[in-house]
């Protein structure tokens, strides 16, 4: 199970982030077997590789920024084939956030831990978007590409 959070939701729900990120905090320390757990056998396998904070499951830009700049690349045609674009995807989503994350100097919570992310990327079967407006249609946002489509280029 791998979130990506939007900077604007991660920004305005804190107290919702650190919520999720208890919530999989205790899934990943859960009295059960791995088999029926991925969170925890994802978490244990992270912990025996001496990963800090394995159960680390929220990702986002660096604190205080915004966006993939996935549609920035698009746009300006500075792309070779797909994969350029996950990995500009992957770079910029590599923070996780939470209530066990420490603060910035501007206060703000976020860590960089890419070696989370490569691990829930290389496992990661199904991408589903959850889009909380039906006023928008599939050609209407970049956010379609530009965050959806370059997180399943990443876990190719």
């Amino acid at each position: 199970v791998l979130a990506s959070l939007s900077g604007i939701f991660r920004d305005s729900f804190a107290n919702v982030v650190d919520l999720l990120d208890d919530m999989f905090e205790r899934a990943a320390t859960a009295d059960e077997p791995e088999d029926m757990n991925f969170i925890k056998k994802h978490a244990s396998e992270l912990s025996a590789d001496g990963v800090a904070r394995p159960a680390a499951r929220l990702f986002s830009n660096p604190p205080g920024d915004y966006g993939s700049m996935v549609n920035e690349v698009v746009g300006t045609g500075d792309w070779e084939d797909e994969s350029s674009l996950g990995e500009t995807w992957k770079g910029r989503n590599a923070y996780s956030y939470g209530r066990n994350e420490g603060s910035s100097a501007k206060g703000q919570k976020g860590t960089a831990r890419p070696e989370v992310l490569d691990k829930l990327l290389a496992t990661t079967e199904r991408v589903v978007q959850e889009i909380d407006s039906v006023e928008y249609g599939l050609t209407d946002i970049q956010e379609y590409y530009a965050n959806t489509g370059a997180l399943k280029k990443a876990a190719e």
